[in-house]
């Protein structure tokens, strides 16, 4: 009698093991369910979004309502962008809302330059070497262009090469050097023929010689600070070629 009430009692923790099993089984199946009936993708925004619509970043994104917003795969849903998208320079992020709003952020390229290929063609790419686009017919007036260089055939999105690489790379040094100081978008043109005598032309206004790009960011800097000084009548030749040594030097036009 005595032993069998011992068997009981040993058997009694294995039969509460398995009934908590079976609760744990169920909530987890309930959460599964949960999950898969609602929190469903019913709205898509797009932010920061100026040369692609919103319906171009949408589908390229991969997303689609209904898609389950738990399991929208961030990393994957930005490479599909980047890679459709060429104009794109970067997604800032992919952010669920609860209960059923997927926001795509994404920051596009804001200036582009004409460079000419090896094979006598035309593409855009961005300050940072990104091919955007092959240029079909005659190139549009005003389009700031990076000389002196030839670059491989690109594929759009890719990040161009040259037959030249240290002048492609003197000239995006130059141009990732002058993003954020305000005088990109004043650039009409990047000479780098001689990566030792780099010359930028600013609008019609001032012709500009650099040098190499030794001391880059110095003579950046020391060019921002002429450029402050300088009327907005003037033009010329600013030479910071000798910036190293603190000199440089503003011949008037004409």
């Amino acid at each position: 009698m005595a032993g069998r009430k011992k068997q009981a009692k040993n058997r009694r923790p294995s039969s509460g093991v398995a009934v908590r099993l079976i609760i744990m089984l169920a909530v987890v199946a309930a959460i599964v369910f949960g999950v898969a009936i609602f929190f469903k993708v019913t709205t898509i925004e797009v932010q920061g979004n100026t040369l692609y619509s919103a319906e171009d970043v949408i589908a390229a994104s991969g997303i689609e309502p209904g898609d389950n917003l738990l399991l929208v795969n961030k990393a994957t849903t930005a490479g599909n962008i980047l890679a459709a998208l060429p104009y794109v320079e970067e997604v800032r992020g992919i952010v669920r809302s609860l209960p059923d709003t997927v926001v795509i952020q994404i920051q596009e390229s804001e200036a582009s330059f004409a460079v000419q290929t090896d094979v006598n063609t035309t593409w855009l790419v961005n300050s940072r070497g990104k091919a955007l686009e092959k240029v079909e017919g005659e190139l549009p007036e005003g389009q700031p262009q990076i000389l002196g260089v030839s670059v491989k055939a690109p594929a759009a999105g890719m990040t161009v090469t040259a037959v030249e690489q240290s002048r492609l790379d003197a000239a995006l040094a130059v141009l990732s050097g002058l993003d954020g100081t305000g005088i990109l978008e004043h650039v009409a043109s990047i000479n780098v023929e001689k990566d030792y005598d780099i010359i930028v032309q600013y609008d019609d206004r001032y012709t500009i010689r650099l040098g190499g790009t030794d001391d880059l960011a110095y003579k950046i800097q020391y060019l921002t600070s002429i450029l402050a000084e300088l009327s907005d009548f003037q033009a010329g030749t600013i030479d910071l070629t000798d910036a190293a040594n603190k000199k440089a030097t503003f011949q008037p036009a004409g």
